[in-house]
């Protein structure tokens, strides 16, 4: 096995995270996320960002995108939905943490298959080593031009939803 930088290793966690979320994988993401993770999500636009949802926790993260899942079970299929992640900044925080910004698109395929961006985000998230493996942290994701309501419920306060 070759060995990976830091960097590299975030990287790979990022793309394992966007992969298990994909494919529907919550096992996957359990070790993927620190058992105090923090993740925020806004929708944003020309008018600034406004809060759709706050999670603590692992376990309510992952609840959150699982919930998700559940509303969309129906029409789900591999490959349905796919997250693709780019323009990745990864700096060192000093304390052992390493901070990564990318950006993403998110695709789906409608009823017909016809594929098409059902929108686009920001992430900028906060790793940290935990049981010798990088895992999030903190995460803030900000979405443009994608339709929360239909994959958010509860909003803040409660568990997100299925983009993550």
């Amino acid at each position: 096995m070759i060995p990976m930088s830091p960097a590299e290793q975030v990287l790979a966690q990022l793309g394992r995270q966007k992969w298990a979320v994909d494919t529907r994988d919550a096992q996957v993401l359990s070790g993927l996320y620190t058992a105090s993770s923090e993740q925020v999500i806004y929708r944003a636009g020309p008018d600034g960002r406004t809060e759709i949802a706050r999670s603590h926790g692992r376990d309510e993260i992952i609840a959150g995108i699982t919930a998700g899942w559940a509303r969309s079970a129906g029409t789900w299929y591999p490959g349905a939905t796919i997250h693709l992640i780019g323009s990745h900044v990864i700096d060192p925080l000093g304390d052992g943490r390493m901070r990564c910004r990318s950006y993403a698109a998110f695709l789906a395929l409608d009823a017909a298959g016809t594929p098409g961006l059902k929108g686009y985000g920001a992430y900028d998230d906060v790793w940290v080593t935990d049981e010798g493996e990088w895992r999030l942290a903190y995460r803030e994701t900000v979405m443009y031009g994608h339709a929360p309501a239909a994959t958010y419920a509860p909003a803040i306060g409660g568990a997100g939803g299925a983009v993550s």
